[in-house]
């Protein structure tokens, strides 16, 4: 696993080192260089926002017990009306013999 984390940081190192090098070549500019390192900061912020270790993440995840406690009474509520229709259903096909 870590070598893995390695290797990827490490080609996203090159990559963009690549980018740099061909924008600066092309452009001689360094508004390539300023665009990269927006588009790098932008990431970086949104994985630290909402990565799966972090805190946000860590709330969502979590299940309140009023949270909890309006799942039960939605899912007793639609078994509820389950029975009623099975019932329903069932003195309807009773009654359309005779």
């Amino acid at each position: 696993m870590r070598f893995t984390r390695f290797a990827l940081g490490a080609g996203v190192v090159v990559l963009v080192a690549f980018m740099l090098v061909v924008a600066i070549g092309i452009h001689g500019a360094l508004t390539p260089v300023i665009a990269i390192v927006a588009v790098v900061g932008l990431i970086a912020c949104g994985n630290l926002l909402y990565g799966k270790n972090s805190h946000g993440a860590a709330a969502t995840a979590r299940v309140r017990p009023a949270q909890e406690a309006q799942n039960r009474a939605i899912d007793e509520a639609q078994e509820r009306a389950r029975q009623e229709r099975q019932q329903a259903r069932t003195r309807r096909d009773e009654g359309g013999g005779q």
